[in-house]
């Protein structure tokens, strides 16, 4: 730990250069060290001048595979330049005080660790839950003071809580504990405190690719033993960016009815596994499943089994689609990130519902995008398309008339910007001092 003063002093005299060349990349190091100092400044603006230790860590972008960890499936994620970065010391008071610039001030007493369900969905059940799941482990926890820099995009929660978790876990273990916690152990109590406080079913795919940055692989073939790597390849972050899009005004969203309509897919895949006689769906193949096709279909209706169809091919484009990043195999890469943008629209079924014709915003961005971006390009949603956002993966001499045209097309009469471009980033979670 060293004194905030002093390190904002140290970092811009290129002091953690090494450092930060080592975490991210030597391009990046003037954004970092900018960014790291901002975080030092808000720390000393809020608590004063103090012995700190800074934590940063990226936010990441599920690209394949996200909806498959529940049934033991592969995820492919990204890491965009743009980070949390927490700033943290002891307490003087024994309690814990966090100010975060995107979800604000709070205070809770870190030995009442019980539940409370005015916390539910809220940081400070988040950080509760935390505490708990750490103490639970038979780890040192205690008061603390914590400022937290970024705002995720488009402030979504599903991308900001898992960096915010294992970041916040580790700031916390390593002030209070010796030795540090491996990647999968910060993201199971970050899982851990979603499900308990937080009441946000989670798996870990989104926590582990946090931590290590960059274009990360994890395979949950193994239930409790999940195979997670850094995937590396150099021309996709060179030459392509991620441009992010927000499909749904609020006000149409909110007035949105179908919502409840689209179901659960992992609730409905869970299902289709009974039917079979497997534990999980990653231990059948195409044939058993078609097999048991007409029950199935008996059972829990077409829509189920198309999901179920979805899943086996997203499991095989998640793994090749790995292998094309590492050979910089970008034709095939693009061509197996188009092909699973069109199944998940063809069989998840989640991005509009039979009855709502006016609100086919998700089809429309992915039709357009395959037209804006054609071969130099490919257009995917986020999730199962409730918060409405599309994420293309874009030349970079097309970014620019594709943001243009999905304004044109999405935008309100406001002019509000309605899509944010990120590049691909090799950044991984590390400890400043």
């Amino acid at each position: 730990m060293k004194t905030t003063n002093k390190l904002i002093f140290e970092l811009k005299d290129g002091v953690y250069d090494s450092l930060l060349k080592d975490a991210a990349s030597s391009d990046d190091i003037t954004r970092q060290r900018g960014r790291l100092c901002d975080a030092i400044s808000g720390f000393e603006r809020d608590f004063g001048q103090m012995e700190v230790s800074v934590y940063c860590a990226p936010f990441t972008i599920p690209l394949l595979g996200d909806f498959t960890e529940a049934q033991n499936g592969a995820v492919l994620s990204a890491a965009i330049n743009n980070e949390l970065v927490v700033v943290i010391c002891e307490s003087e008071d024994k309690m814990v005080h966090v100010y975060s610039e995107a979800k604000g001030i709070l205070e809770l007493d870190p030995w009442g660790l019980r539940r409370n369900e005015n916390e539910v969905h809220t940081l400070k059940g988040l950080v509760r839950g935390m505490l708990a799941e750490l103490k639970l482990r038979g780890y040192e926890i205690g008061g603390f003071n914590a400022y937290v820099l970024g705002h995720a995009p488009f402030d979504l929660d599903e991308i900001y809580v898992p960096t915010f978790e294992v970041l916040m876990t580790r700031a916390i273990f390593e002030l209070f504990n010796h030795g540090e916690l491996n990647k999968y152990e910060l993201a199971e109590i970050g899982q851990c405190a979603s499900n308990s406080h937080y009441d946000v079913p989670s798996g870990t795919s989104r926590q582990l690719a946090s931590c290590m940055g960059g274009f990360s692989f994890a395979d949950f073939k193994k239930p409790g033993v999940p195979i997670s790597s850094k995937v590396i390849g150099e021309v996709l972050p060179r030459d392509y960016r991620l441009v992010l899009t927000k499909l749904y005004p609020k006000a149409i969203l909110s007035e949105r009815t179908d919502i409840a309509a689209l179901g659960d897919i992992v609730h409905e895949l869970r299902q289709v596994a009974g039917i079979i006689g497997a534990r999980v769906l990653r231990d059948v193949n195409n044939d058993v499943l078609l097999e048991h096709a007409e029950e199935i279909r008996d059972e829990l209706g077409d829509r189920a089994l198309l999901r179920a169809f979805c899943y086996m091919g997203e499991i095989i484009r998640t793994l090749e689609a790995s292998s094309y990043i590492i050979t910089d195999d970008i034709e095939r890469f693009i061509n197996t990130f188009k092909s699973a943008s069109g199944s998940r629209f063809k069989y998840l079924q989640s991005y509009g519902v039979a009855g709502a014709p006016t609100f086919e915003e998700l089809a429309i961005a992915i039709s357009v995008s395959d037209e804006l971006l054609y071969d130099s390009g490919a257009t995917a949603i986020i999730g199962d398309g409730r918060q409405g956002i599309s994420a293309a993966i874009a030349a970079m001499g097309r970014v620019e008339s594709y943001i243009k045209s999905m304004q044109k097309i999405f935008g309100d009469d406001a002019g509000t910007e309605i899509s944010e471009i990120y590049e691909f980033s090799k950044t991984r979670q590390f400890r400043l001092i």
